[in-house]
């Protein structure tokens, strides 16, 4: 089937298979759902990390960090919604704070999604898209709004942990995590966790689907979100991450934000593309 799409102001939807390609890290500032149909990978937000199996359900928040990283070469099919609060609000009084309470707990079983009829959603949605009966756009607008009914009612009941990975993944990042805001090595992370270093990044890259190096980016690029929320300068937010110059800090920065510059990034209130 080709691919499908929706763009409107408040609300999108997107269908499409295709290979698997290595896709960068996402963010925007819209809810999204999307329903993992074909392939074999991970799917990682805000540093936790989630098996992806046909089926399944993946919810982020506005201004989460997102992406999917693949462990085989089979297909990748997938459908996604993406709307706003204002769409959400202007439907309905009591949905956006139950949504947003739900969408916290980010992943939903394929068990769980076909109990709940989650799919059945998103393959009325890609049926109406392809028929095109009067009035498609309130009745695509009108499914969202109960997939993202039946979801509350979902996640109040039950939903999916991230993976915890092995113990000695686990021991990496806790030392990562407490450590990224300074100026960190292999060799030093190599010789607190007491693990050879080649061996350490290739479990980690393994477990993780990222490299240690990446997952230190990571870490900062977050915690820069989180210092510019906070009201800190610019100019202050580089040393507080940990980068030891400001041209680092930025070059690392414009990976994870699509090329744009973090005041450019901070201001930015766009779609994703449907590549996402």
């Amino acid at each position: 089937m080709a691919k499908l799409s929706l763009r409107r102001e408040h609300f999108m939807y997107s269908y499409n298979k295709f290979p698997p390609q290595n896709l960068t890290f996402q963010i925007h500032h819209y809810y999204e759902i999307l329903f993992f149909t074909q392939g074999d990978a991970k799917y990682i937000i805000d540093g936790n990390e989630y098996d992806a199996n046909p089926g399944d359900v993946f919810i982020t928040k506005p201004n989460e960090l997102h992406s999917i990283v693949f462990k085989e070469s089979s297909t990748y099919e997938r459908h996604f919604v993406q709307f706003d609060v204002d769409f959400l609000s202007a439907l309905s009084s009591s949905l956006p704070e139950r949504f947003s309470s739900a969408a916290e707990k980010h992943k939903i079983s394929a068990a769980d999604v076909q109990k709940y009829g989650i799919d059945k959603f998103f393959l009325s949605i890609q049926d109406c898209m392809i028929k095109h009966p009067t009035e498609f756009e309130l009745i695509i607008q009108t499914h969202i709004l109960r997939m993202a009914a039946a979801i509350c009612d979902c996640m109040s009941v039950t939903y999916e942990l991230p993976v915890t990975g092995t113990t000695k993944t686990q021991k990496i990042k806790q030392y990562i995590n407490k450590n990224f805001t300074r100026n960190l090595t292999l060799d030093e992370i190599a010789d607190e966790v007491f693990f050879n270093k080649y061996y350490m990044c290739h479990l980690f890259k393994t477990e993780t689907g990222m490299t240690i190096k990446e997952y230190i980016e990571l870490l900062r690029f977050m915690y820069a979100r989180k210092l510019y929320a906070q009201g800190k300068k610019m100019s202050d937010i580089s040393s507080l991450c940990g980068y030891s110059d400001y041209s680092l800090f930025y070059k690392n920065f414009t990976k994870y934000s699509g090329g744009k510059s973090p005041k450019s990034f901070f201001k930015t209130n766009t779609h994703d593309d449907t590549s996402t």
